[in-house]
């Protein structure tokens, strides 16, 4: 972790002095490159394309949002390894456990967003009671938002992005990814991948950058956030949030407990702790 704060503290100064962010390898400390440090109006700019994206997007119904995301979905699939190679250069975890705990969840969740959302979303009649007699009838709706951002952390730079990209695609929104400054090339990966099957230019936007990036987007008038990191972090972006109303979606900081019964099997148990306690360097919250 000693080797993480160094990286982020000469980030930042760097970001400073050119407008850029660099990314390193954390296992060497070698540059694996450098990417734009979106300013303000960067963002504003970026927020205003997939607003204007997001009305084809969303008029294009389930069938042609799944057949996108399916598309995708085999990308992924075809380029496991070499998507695995780029999670590991730019988060420091193996390449194997890279697959296991990213690239494979997340084939699964296109999978079942692309054929359960239209079920999942569909029109439900509601029980108004005694008013029914009345000839009245209430209905739930959901509808698409419009822009919806998404603030991801380094520690799951694929998995979590790319699931709540998905999901609030699948629903037809447009999304903007503001992903950790510590790993933005696995982000740009997931931008390249959806372009690749047929997401509409501006469905997707992804801003690089620092915090400041992110605090922009908080003020940048989109309809929902969508924020995985600390609590410290969180408390600002809720804030920021609560003063136009917009909805959040806050995964903070923590460390999940284990809840070991009497009957358990003791061995399996124990193993599921350590695996548990030590996968991923101990930086999961479950």
């Amino acid at each position: 972790m000693a080797t993480r704060i160094t990286q982020a503290e000469t980030t930042a100064t760097q970001a400073e002095a050119t407008r850029e962010v660099v990314s390193y390898d954390p296992a060497t400390g070698e540059e694996v490159g450098r990417v734009p440090l979106f300013a303000t109006e960067d963002v504003a700019r970026a927020v205003a394309r997939a607003r204007a994206a997001q009305k084809g997007w969303g008029a294009l119904g389930f069938r042609e949002r799944a057949r996108v995301l399916m598309r995708a979905r085999a990308f992924v699939l075809e380029e496991m390894d070499e998507i695995a190679r780029l999670i590991a250069r730019e988060s420091g975890k193996p390449a194997a456990e890279a697959i296991a705990m990213e690239i494979v969840p997340t084939l699964d969740l296109m999978q079942f967003f692309a054929r359960k959302t239209a079920r999942l979303l569909r029109p439900e009649r509601i029980d108004i009671g005694l008013y029914r007699f009345l000839g009245r009838t209430s209905t739930v709706e959901y509808r698409p938002l419009g822009v919806v951002a998404v603030i991801s952390p380094w520690n799951f730079p694929w998995a979590i992005p790319l699931g709540e990209v998905v999901m609030a695609l699948m629903a037809g929104n447009a999304v903007v990814l503001k992903p950790s400054e510590l790993t933005p090339f696995v982000a740009l990966k997931i931008g390249e991948v959806l372009a690749r099957a047929g997401l509409p230019a501006g469905a997707l936007e992804i801003v690089t950058g620092d915090g400041s990036t992110g605090a922009a987007l908080t003020e940048a008038g989109v309809d929902k956030i969508m924020f995985t990191g600390s609590v410290a972090t969180g408390r600002r972006v809720a804030e920021a949030a609560a003063r136009k109303l917009i909805p959040v979606v806050l995964e903070l900081g923590g460390k999940d407990p284990m809840i070991v019964f009497e009957d358990a099997d003791l061995e399996a148990a124990s193993s599921a702790a350590v695996w548990g306690a030590f996968a991923n360097s101990g930086q999961a919250c479950a």
